[in-house]
């Protein structure tokens, strides 16, 4: 497949995009809205070790997650900021993990302009991973 889009930075104009954030739950954007342009579609990243065994800790398994989302994005030419939406499926969740999901997200991705998002607590994930997140960027 041949890539005929010019080299960019990554980082999306942001311009295009407008964050309005949730009234309730801290930590979304209610929606988020993106002018035309290029977008980038992230399949889902998991939080495994390089040799595809479940980390040792789910916080560990949050790190390796969003680690492996930056790689994808960035792979695909785009930059952390351009995030406009993610779903995040954490394999038997409860209050724990949610409340480490939100510490490592935010000390991650840092707590201002975050995407609008869905949180899914799921029975089991591939290879048993404790997370899996996907995306869509804009560029």
């Amino acid at each position: 497949m041949s890539d005929a889009a010019p080299a960019s930075t990554g980082a999306p104009d942001p311009a295009r995009i407008t964050r309005h954030p949730a009234p309730v739950y801290p930590g979304i954007s209610d929606s988020v809205r993106v002018r035309a342009g290029e977008l980038l579609y992230v399949s889902g990243v998991v939080g495994l070790e390089d040799d595809g065994s479940a980390p040792s800790s789910f916080e560990r398994a949050v790190e390796l997650a969003y680690a492996g989302l930056r790689r994808a994005i960035g792979a695909g030419g785009a930059a952390p900021e351009g995030i406009v939406r993610v779903g995040v499926y954490i394999a038997g969740l409860d209050q724990d993990k949610l409340v480490a999901w939100r510490a490592v997200r935010d000390r991650i991705m840092g707590g201002d302009d975050l995407p609008a998002s869905t949180l899914l607590g799921v029975q089991s994930l591939v290879g048993g991973a404790a997370i899996e997140i996907d995306a869509i960027v804009a560029l």
